[in-house]
């Protein structure tokens, strides 16, 4: 099997087929499912093979959920799961052959059918379940953050095109970020926050040519909004930019900042979901003469830990 590192840069290749799919209405049933749901499409993000030894493969996390569900709850959902398949035309088997025998045409069958099997066999392995993991009333997910504040954090690298009037340059550096927020249950949240960043390059003189580094620190203080998928997310962010360089760093540009950024998140690590993102922003900065524009494109690796 692949490992986490591995699986994750899957997600963030893969996150246009992460839609999120209907799911039961009552609040315990609904976290069960979107929990079940992650394991199973992070476990399908680098194939899945055999039934059988795939939801052996994710039996121990599965059961970490399961464990936490009152038994009517498991067994309602158990039933909200096999008339879903019915509504779209399932089983998933008989489908594939009514729709040409393509696996693309019952994506959504397939995930439901693999979601029905892991929580069966976990409902075999249910008097396994330690006795401290009680039934949680409503239980409220361990791989997903609906409903929760939160605190985000993380940080990364990037490359930056700069416009200054007719000039245009590049620099490279990197950023780290602290944003607190609240998910919501229909997958939307909002932060607000920081990232302070630094910067080097080698600007050109009068006579076009390359001589001192030059060192830069930017500050941003964004509003987030996040759209969250199944293991995917998208960001729109927007906000106050403060920047200043080594000639003077008490003397601070004011502008302002937009972005966005498409990432993924991993499964539950400990107490934390860790994940990674790329995003690319439109920076403006005012000062005397031709404002500054900046560019920039990058990556970060980012944990979300739920309060």
């Amino acid at each position: 099997m692949l490992g986490g590192s591995t699986r994750l840069a899957v997600l963030v290749l893969a996150v246009a087929a992460c839609a999120r799919r209907p799911a039961p209405e009552l609040p315990s049933e609904r976290a069960l499912f979107r929990d079940l749901e992650r394991q199973v499409t992070v476990a399908a993000a680098t194939g899945w093979s055999i039934d059988r030894l795939e939801v052996e493969e994710i039996l121990e996390g599965s059961l970490d959920s399961v464990c936490r569900v009152d038994p009517l709850d498991r067994r309602a959902l158990a039933d909200w799961l096999e008339a879903e398949i019915r509504r779209q035309g399932g089983p998933a088997d008989v489908a594939w052959k009514r729709r040409g025998r393509e696996l693309s045409k019952v994506g959504d069958l397939l995930v439901l059918d693999r979601i029905r099997r892991v929580l069966a066999r976990t409902e075999e392995m249910s008097l396994d379940c330690p006795f401290w993991l009680e039934p949680e009333r409503p239980f409220r997910g361990r791989q997903i953050s609906e409903g929760r504040w939160q605190i985000s954090f993380g940080g990364g690298g990037k490359g930056s095109i700069v416009i200054e009037g007719e000039n245009a340059d590049v620099s490279f550096g990197g950023a780290g970020r602290l944003l607190l927020g609240r998910m919501f249950h229909n997958g939307n949240g909002l932060y607000l926050g920081a990232e302070i960043g630094g910067s080097a390059a080698f600007p050109r003189d009068e006579a076009g040519e390359r001589t001192t580094l030059q060192l830069a620190a930017d500050v941003v203080v964004p509003l987030v909004y996040r759209r969250t998928l199944t293991n995917s997310y998208v960001e729109f962010e927007a906000g106050w930019l403060g920047r200043s360089t080594e000639d003077d760093w008490g003397d601070i540009d004011h502008g302002v900042h937009v972005g966005v950024a498409l990432g993924a998140r991993a499964l539950r690590t400990r107490f934390v979901f860790p994940g990674a993102a790329l995003g690319i922003s439109w920076e403006r900065t005012f000062v005397d003469g031709a404002d500054r524009t900046t560019i920039k494109v990058g990556a970060r690796v980012a944990f979300d830990l739920d309060l």
